[in-house]
């Protein structure tokens, strides 16, 4: 073979190769951009959920003010019970007196 058609073949290997080079890099490209709207929407998603849980978390009442409220819960069935017990003991104290 003559150095032209060697010359000739090695050109048309190198511009194959640079050819699937490209398309690859093109591939990848095309990957990578539908990766960085994926990621942009999940980012958009974090910030949006971030934003609820301060919301959530200033709504929410302070610890005190939640061990005062159940203190003041369990102080009012324990004074329930007296006023029961306070009932019967009227009752039974009416009963003996008719």
């Amino acid at each position: 073979m003559n150095p032209l058609r060697w010359l000739s073949a090695l050109l048309l290997a190198l511009a194959c190769v640079a050819g699937a080079s490209l398309w690859l890099q093109r591939q990848a490209a095309a990957a990578l951009r539908d990766e960085i709207v994926l990621l942009r929407e999940e980012n958009r998603e974090l910030a949006r959920l971030r934003a609820e849980n301060r919301r959530l978390v200033a709504a929410q009442a302070p610890a005190a003010e939640l061990e005062r409220l159940r203190a003041d819960r369990a102080a009012i069935v324990r004074l329930r019970g007296e006023i029961e017990k306070l009932k019967a003991k009227t009752d039974e104290t009416a009963r003996r007196v008719e």
